[in-house]
């Protein structure tokens, strides 16, 4: 999945109306919360990565969920 792909996914996931891009920090998307994580936990579940909430505590950007597709799958 490219990153233009996952992006949309992302956007989807959380509902966010806002077009989302690499180097937004996490604590400005509106939707990035508890029930944001749990939606976007069962998202990479789908995609068959396993993850945790404390993975979450240590994203800043958007950029570092996308990295986790690539830290996971490897």
């Amino acid at each position: 999945m490219n990153k233009k792909d996952f992006l949309e996914l992302l956007q989807e996931t959380l509902y966010c109306e806002e077009e989302l891009n690499e180097d937004m920090e996490l604590e400005t998307i509106y939707e990035y919360d508890s029930i944001g994580i749990l939606s976007l936990m069962s998202m990479y579940d789908d995609l068959g990565i396993k993850v945790s909430p404390q993975d979450f505590e240590q994203f800043e950007k958007v950029i570092d969920l996308i990295n986790l597709i690539d830290n996971k799958s490897e």
